[in-house]
């Protein structure tokens, strides 16, 4: 049996600029679906729309491994690099596409009032149900690689997080506005203010409607399911360690370039709600980190026996294995094929369900005008649950096949291109990828890169950046957007970027 707490006040909800953005950021980074699994698109690495076909040394490490030997924008004559502070992120979300949204952020409404700043609960709705919500990032923290003859040889430390969501309307408006009367057919049962019990036969006035505190269903997972409908809720987060291996061969005027890397992946936390053809799914693993809100919280002090550190450990493992090639036709024109993400992740976790006698539902947040409280209310799994088993399960990857290649114009100018595909069952997974980039160096310390790519159903996207160099071997730092078109359109469907604080190549 499940209970709901119908006292919420939507009206005091006021959605500011702020907030929202705020939220939107917040929310990405808390929810991913559940079938996705433990890897994402490394943002971190390549070059414009072509990461695949321009990474070079470490940074080809997940998309094709055999470019340890083969970097298209560095001197053949390379020996070392080495990576310092590397990250990226992007999010992606059909609301970015509102022009008022954008209006706003660019100034440009002129004091006109958003449709989506209001005081009205269904306007936020309308916002954000049936809305896809994508964020990949990733932080490297450590890189290097080596180059000798015709070997190469590459590591990486990088943390990973890969975020989707997927809210319908039921869900976001129960969250946001409570459970009004027009949900009073999903319940058996009303509690009045009282403490009084009336069953649910439908034909109730105004004034008892109002009178009602709690309702009450005696199936609560199939109440579940029907309120979360099409809604997919949850986060990812791991830490990767990758070790590659190059080799060069030469045929001629052609040189082979053949390459493996295997990861290691070691989980931190792990969320995930969803309706499947086989029923209501919900699975969570986490970290003891995630239940300490400082060390002065912890009741027995940090731990130092060998079992307490374990507890503290991670909650998932995995690995992954990638293979590529690339075929070189001197320093001319290159093609290039891969197949990357072999493996799975395994996770420690709970199993979520309803299985006591009654299940309590009380408003997931203490405050339900603050708007990060209410995203972070929807993301705790005891504001949906009241009991758990354990359980150990097992998250593919899902294999994805690239194809690739570019041709050197003249010193000044290559241009790339490239093809991915995956499986678009599994949530992450755009099944297909493709991107083609023109890679210009005017002078030589800066080098401007922009492109035009398409994921899966998702518009198109123009990304662009710049990068100062001390020439081909040197210090490189830069920065670039993964989407600009909103600096000539009226809007853009993505923000994001990927930045290199430090890199050197000697």
């Amino acid at each position: 049996m499940i209970l709901f707490d119908l006292n919420f006040t939507p009206l005091l909800f006021r959605p500011s600029k702020e907030g929202l953005f705020q939220a939107g950021l917040l929310c990405s980074f808390l929810i991913v679906a559940c079938e996705g699994f433990a890897q994402n698109r490394y943002l971190t690495v390549g070059t414009g729309a072509t990461p695949m076909s321009l990474a070079g040394d470490y940074r080809s490490l997940g998309w094709n491994p055999s470019h340890i030997t083969f970097s298209p924008l560095l001197d053949s004559n390379w020996n070392s690099a080495a990576g310092g502070f590397e990250m990226g992120m992007r999010l992606s979300a059909m609301a970015l596409e509102r022009e008022d949204i954008w209006d706003a952020i660019w100034n440009r409404s002129k004091g006109e009032t958003e449709d989506w700043d209001t005081n009205a609960w269904s306007d936020y709705v309308d916002l954000l149900s049936n809305e896809r919500i994508a964020i990949n990032a990733d932080v490297v923290s450590a890189a290097w690689a080596k180059k000798w003859n015709n070997w190469g040889i590459a590591y990486s430390n990088t943390q990973h997080f890969q975020v989707e969501a997927f809210f319908s309307d039921e869900t976001l408006a129960l969250l946001i506005q409570g459970g009004s009367q027009q949900w009073t057919y999903w319940f058996d049962a009303f509690v009045t203010s009282s403490g009084d019990t009336l069953p649910n036969n439908g034909g109730f006035s105004a004034d008892q409607l109002l009178d009602f505190n709690s309702g009450l269903n005696l199936d609560g997972d199939a109440l579940l399911s029907e309120i979360l409908d099409d809604t997919k809720l949850g986060f990812s987060w791991h830490r990767s360690h990758c070790l590659g291996l190059s080799k060069a061969w030469e045929i001629g005027e052609l040189t082979l370039h053949t390459g493996v890397s295997g990861r290691l992946l070691l989980g931190s936390g792990y969320f995930s709600i969803q309706n499947t053809e086989d029923g209501f799914d919900a699975f969570g693993a986490f970290a003891n980190g995630f239940n300490v809100s400082s060390i002065a919280a912890l009741s027995g002090g940090l731990p130092t026996e060998f079992e307490q550190l374990r507890t503290w450990g991670p909650v998932g493992q995995g690995w992954a294995l990638d293979f590529g090639g690339v075929l070189e036709w001197e320093d001319k024109a290159w093609g290039t094929i891969s197949i990357t993400d072999i493996g799975n992740m395994e996770w420690r976790g709970e199993q979520y369900n309803f299985n006591s006698l009654i299940s309590n539902w009380s408003t997931p947040v203490s405050e339900p005008t603050n708007i990060l409280d209410l995203v972070i209310g929807a993301m705790d799994p005891n504001t949906w649950f009241d009991a758990a088993e354990y359980q150990v399960r097992t998250v593919p990857h899902g294999i994805t096949f690239q194809l690739g290649g570019g041709v050197r114009v003249g010193p000044l100018l290559t241009l790339a291109a490239e093809a991915s595909f995956d499986n678009p069952d599994l949530i992450g997974n755009p099944g297909a990828r493709l991107g083609a980039t023109a890679v210009v160096t005017p002078v030589r310390f800066l080098r401007g890169d922009i492109g035009i790519s398409k994921w899966g159903n998702e518009t198109t996207r123009v990304p662009a950046g710049l990068m100062v160099k001390t020439g081909k071997r040197g210090f490189e730092c830069g920065i670039q957007a993964s989407d600009i078109q909103a600096l000539w359109k009226s809007s853009q469907p993505e923000v994001g970027f990927r930045m290199v604080a430090m890199r050197w190549v000697w």
